[in-house]
């Protein structure tokens, strides 16, 4: 059996306490193995951006991340910090983001972004 390369469990993602709803995304598992893809189907504001950016640590300030696991290869990266998740970005995780041309620096190789 091959292993997961990137495994979600339980994420949860909580709102700011002035908000209508509480969470961003809850409850949200899946799991990647080398070489699959995941489309991940919502109407707008349903928390499908929320959900890969924490995958990314790429939360904004305003957002928690309250519960469940994000692991990549085996091992748990929720609590890197941003000197952690800076040293696997781009290397062993990537995002594309939804509008790219305002997400990367034409200036600058894909690679250095």
């Amino acid at each position: 059996m091959t292993a997961d390369a990137l495994r979600v469990e339980g994420l949860t993602v909580a709102l700011p306490a002035s908000g209508q709803r509480a969470h961003a995304a809850e409850d949200i598992s899946f799991s990647l193995r080398r070489g699959e893809t995941l489309c991940m189907v919502g109407e707008s504001g349903s928390g499908k951006s929320v959900v890969a950016h924490a995958v990314m640590g790429l939360l904004p300030a305003s957002l928690r991340l309250t519960a469940g696991r994000i692991l990549l290869e085996g091992g748990e990266i929720q609590g890197l910090g941003e000197a952690g998740f800076r040293r696997i970005r781009s290397r062993r995780l990537s995002m594309i983001f939804q509008e790219p041309m305002t997400a990367l620096n034409p200036l600058m190789r894909i690679g250095d972004q």
